[in-house]
């Protein structure tokens, strides 16, 4: 699963970046620039979301506080 979240992120990545190089070249007009390039950011909060969610499981169960409590 982390390695299809770290594709997702930079897939998104790519993607924003190559939105904001064609309209900057012309190549798109605004409405078709916001349109991928929030496809792009949303592909990156998706994967910083599960990247932030798994480490916190990581780091929950290391914790001794955690683990009483669990």
């Amino acid at each position: 699963m982390k390695r299809t979240a770290l594709i997702t992120l930079v897939m998104g990545a790519l993607v924003a970046l190559l939105s904001y190089a064609a309209g900057e070249a012309g190549l798109l007009s605004v409405k078709a620039y916001f349109q991928i390039g929030i496809t792009g950011v949303g592909l990156m909060i998706l994967s910083a979301g599960y990247f932030l969610t798994s480490f916190m499981v990581e780091w929950a169960r290391e914790t001794d506080l955690f683990r009483r409590i669990l």
